[in-house]
């Protein structure tokens, strides 16, 4: 039998895998076929409106998600956070619009921003739909949101490469009409298919409500938005466009890394708002060995892939970006690389806090987080450029996971230690070891895998019994969906 947790990781993994395969694909293609002086201001534009519209959202996702999962009226958070995207959305491009007229040498430098934020925009009036289709489990709708604009992306960049020649003016006007068609598609689904419908019986005083739930998460928001992007902002000041072009490419390399996150991510995250809604977080003592199976299960996922791509990253990027990316990028991604285990723990914790409605505490560390981000950039960005950048993010990601492992009152958060110190030791121990060997790549990585997996198996992070323990709780998962 099916169980529902075992179709909500399926569609999310359908989910996650398409839509960042054809992600990839896009991404691949125009940085093959732009220059490094296009590409990095194409990149260095996006950082700067995601940084911009990440801050609009106030987020409010987060909140919806966690009403909705919970059991509120989907009709009514759709209805507010659509009309608060809405509005947010264009007075920003009003003003930026405006701002095109005070300061023409800025736009002229930065002549996409105007053009990109169009895109940005339509896809930013998409989020409500998609965060309602997340709070409801509807992984299945969700993927094909998620995926409608990076399909179209793909098949198109394809074929402009293959029957003419890929320029940017081809590809803004590919981001437009792909996030266009997502607002379309995310719009028609919820309300045909999960028949949840915007309704005019809402009051400001509703609106102003929901906006006071998310005042204590107005910092967060700001401070979420400078850890993911202001390291790709400040360098296209300090540095040159080639440079922010280099640190992206391998920057969203490493976005695109932790899939499994990505698919982890929402189903515990409703699964956690709707455990804690009935449970205090002192029933998690309860949960000693099944919280320890996920978090072994999680580092061993958090490492392996990183390993892979790590082992096998310049003959392979070098290949498909014609010698742009690879070799260059190879102290950087590792970099980077490095932080995913860490990521993985510190999203664990972030969702257990945030469904138990910890705020203060997750604004604190991540005000530290961002404080560490921005003055060791300002700092390093001029000494080192990328390399630089992606150091401090490695030490900003270290400092975050200390600070949840030092404060976090959940049981068990200090058994994450050893799964993460004995997985991230054997991934740089195999990594290391074939790094210098003079044979084929593929004969290095098969090495690196295998002996991965033994260490792992020598160090018990392998057991028999997680099989067993897997096994009891699909069944266990199986018998209460028939139940419903």
């Amino acid at each position: 039998m099916r169980t529902k947790l075992f179709k909500d990781i399926s569609a999310g993994t359908i989910q996650v895998m398409l839509n960042q395969v054809l992600g990839l694909l896009a991404f691949i293609i125009i940085s093959r076929y732009l220059t490094k002086s296009a590409y990095g201001e194409l990149n260095w534009s996006l950082a700067l409106l995601t940084f911009i519209t990440s801050i609009l959202s106030l987020r409010l996702e987060q909140i919806v998600v966690r009403k909705v999962a919970a059991g509120d009226d989907a009709s009514k958070m759709l209805t507010l956070f659509s009309a608060h995207i809405l509005f947010s959305g264009i007075l920003f491009y009003l003003v930026l619009l405006g701002g095109s007229f005070a300061f023409p040498s800025f736009f002229e430098k930065h002549n996409m921003l105007l053009v990109l934020a169009i895109s940005q925009l339509l896809s930013f009036f998409a989020l409500p739909y998609k965060q309602l289709a997340t709070g409801k489990e509807k992984f299945g709708w969700l993927a094909v949101m998620s995926s409608v604009s990076n399909l179209i992306r793909s098949v198109w960049l394809v074929w402009v490469a293959i029957f003419s020649s890929l320029d940017i003016k081809q590809v803004l006007l590919i981001y437009i009409i792909s996030s266009l068609v997502e607002l379309i598609t995310c719009a028609w689904l919820v309300q045909k298919r999960l028949e949840v419908r915007l309704s005019l019986r809402y009051t400001l005083n509703d609106y102003t409500g929901l906006i006071k739930e998310s005042l204590p998460q107005i910092g967060m928001v700001f401070l979420n938005a400078c850890i993911a992007r202001i390291d790709w902002i400040l360098l296209g000041f300090f540095s040159t466009q080639v440079i922010t072009a280099e640190y992206s490419f391998a920057y969203k390399v490493f976005e695109l890394s932790p899939i499994p996150m990505l698919v982890i991510g929402p189903v515990l995250l409703t699964r956690l708002s709707g455990y804690f809604s009935r449970h205090s977080k002192d029933s998690l003592l309860a949960k000693q060995k099944e919280l320890g199976f996920l978090i072994r299960f999680e580092m061993i996922l958090a490492t392996l892939l990183p390993l892979i791509l790590n082992v096998v990253w310049s003959p392979l990027v070098d290949g498909l970006t014609q010698h742009k990316y690879g070799s260059v990028n190879k102290l950087t991604f590792l970099l980077l690389s490095s932080c995913i285990p860490f990521q993985y723990l510190i999203n664990l914790f972030w969702t257990i806090h945030f469904s138990l409605n910890h705020l203060s505490l997750i604004f604190r560390i991540t005000a530290i987080t961002c404080a560490v981000i921005v003055t060791g950039n300002l700092f390093m960005i001029p000494l080192l450029n990328a390399h630089g950048a992606a150091l401090v993010y490695l030490a900003a990601m270290i400092t975050e996971y200390a600070l949840y492992l030092r404060n976090s009152s959940f049981a068990g958060a200090a058994k994450t230690i050893g799964p993460l110190a004995i997985c991230t030791g054997a991934a740089f121990l195999c990594g290391f070891a074939v790094d210098g060997l003079y044979m084929p790549v593929t004969l290095k990585l098969s090495l690196a895998v295998i002996g991965y997996m033994i260490l792992l198996v020598l160090t018990r992070q392998v057991k028999k019994e997680d099989l067993l323990l897997a096994k009891q709780y699909l069944v266990r998962e199986g018998i209460k969906s028939a139940d419903r």
